[in-house]
């Protein structure tokens, strides 16, 4: 899924205020798959909200820290891309803490703090992640234009060569 570039920049500020890779959101996002306006129920009774999927587990200590009433904090978590993304940032940067800088498990804990699911969680993001690095690599490839005073091919750069001899 393909963030708005809006989303993007709040992802980048987010991850520098809170310590996080710059690519580590982005693929979380991809993994939790949400959108603005998305509300996913859970088998376990909890619910995730919005463009990183913010677990309602969260509300109780975000009202309290932001000093607003968690129907509010979950109407804006629900609403707001960009409140979204900075609150799953600061969560990140919790769990970064938690784990003493193991973006692994920080990674997992996103998900869950269950072993398991820490470690599949870990490889979903790590394939995420990946897709996305190959494909931004792809687009930067294929973006470039041949320098027509070198030849502009590989073969053509080796048959312009200037003689050795």
């Amino acid at each position: 899924m393909t963030l708005a570039a809006p989303l993007l920049a709040c992802m980048a500020l987010s991850a520098s205020l809170n310590g996080i890779p710059p690519r580590v959101l982005p693929a979380l996002h991809a993994v939790e798959g949400g959108q603005i306006g998305s509300v996913h129920r859970n088998a376990n009774g909890t619910s995730d909200y919005g463009v990183m999927q913010v677990n309602s587990r969260w509300l109780p200590t975000l009202a309290s820290s932001l000093e607003l009433p968690p129907n509010d904090v979950r109407q804006r978590l629900i609403a707001d891309g960009c409140f979204n993304i900075l609150i799953a940032g600061v969560i990140f940067g919790i769990y970064l803490d938690e784990e003493n800088g193991d973006l692994a498990r920080a990674i997992g804990d996103y998900n869950s703090h269950t072993a398991w699911f820490n470690a599949s969680y870990q490889l979903k993001v790590g394939i995420a992640a990946l897709r996305q690095t190959l494909a931004a690599t792809t687009k930067a490839v294929a973006g470039r234009q041949p320098s027509p005073d070198r030849g502009g091919t590989t073969i053509g750069r080796i048959e312009n060569m200037p003689s050795m001899e």
